[in-house]
């Protein structure tokens, strides 16, 4: 459990977990800068894993998610979260099963974890039987639709292509900057969500039949080593380890960055659960 340290009586200006400033009057006035991750109970961790879809789609299998199924419930297991995963479900059962977890009581839960491994296409993945938005994913646990999640992260991690254009990638020499800039459209205006997609909106997602995709095996990686940074660092991780060290198997090797959005009012870190996040080394790696 995290200790918070005394107050520094010569500075006054931090203290452990807290934000703190002086006021004109010199007294210290202070916020709250990281989520409460001390609850009873990490909280629910949901993946939906397809790979296998109805002949009308006209839908590859995706060999190798079964591998990233795995890693992600080893770890996500580690960082104390209860962990339910369903394979191939059908798009009316996926929004029973959200809508079954938005009336659970989660008041004694730091949070919440969605996980899909899918095909996709921009703002949309893929049923067993068809496509859906991925805002409905979170819509389901918004704060009106959730109540005991109000003012907790919610966490969605999506696995599935946004687009059919390659990366090329480009070389920069080392003093070239660039003013470029994207800005893909933002799933949501509620606080207190973060949204991580494996490949940015309007590009092809790798997959390796054999070892899983780069994007849930590094995010696997950085979860399980990086106990102690906040998850938008976790993610800056992950996005390095994709973008730099990933290239696909194809004549013409192409690149991948994940897209990182999040509306996140506090920082995130996983503090240890008694009985979990043990010093064992990782399995799946």
């Amino acid at each position: 459990m995290e200790q918070t340290k005394p107050e520094d009586k010569t500075s006054g200006d931090y203290v452990s977990g807290t934000a703190s400033r002086r006021g004109k009057s010199g007294e210290n006035v202070s916020r709250n800068e990281y989520y409460d991750m001390n609850n009873k109970h990490r909280g629910k961790a949901l993946i939906f894993n397809h790979d296998e879809f109805e002949s009308c789609l006209e839908l590859k299998p995706r060999s190798g998610s079964r591998k990233d199924c795995a890693s992600l419930q080893a770890v996500l297991q580690h960082l104390g979260f209860n962990v339910e995963t369903f394979h191939n479900l059908y798009y009316s059962d996926i929004m029973k099963q959200m809508k079954h977890t938005a009336k659970q009581n989660h008041s004694k839960d730091d949070c919440i974890a969605v996980i899909v491994l899918s095909h996709g296409d921009s703002g949309v993945v893929y049923a067993k039987d068809t496509f859906y938005n991925l805002e409905k994913m979170w819509g389901h646990l918004s704060e009106n639709n959730c109540p005991t999640l109000a003012g907790k992260p919610k966490l969605f991690f999506i696995q599935a292509c946004q687009g059919e254009d390659f990366d090329d990638g480009i070389t920069l020499s080392r003093h070239i900057e660039t003013d470029g800039w994207y800005e893909p459209h933002m799933y949501s205006n509620e606080p207190n969500i973060l949204v991580a997609l494996a490949t940015t909106p309007g590009y092809i997602s790798w997959r390796r039949p054999t070892i899983g995709t780069p994007f849930i095996q590094a995010l696997c990686k950085e979860l399980y080593s990086a106990s102690e940074l906040d998850i938008l660092s976790i993610l800056t991780s992950v996005c390095h380890q994709v973008a730099v060290d990933y290239e696909s198997d194809t004549s013409e090797p192409k690149k991948q960055v994940p897209c990182i959005m999040s509306t996140l009012t506090r920082r995130l870190v996983f503090t240890k659960k008694p009985d979990t996040m043990t010093s064992s080394l990782w399995p799946c790696i």
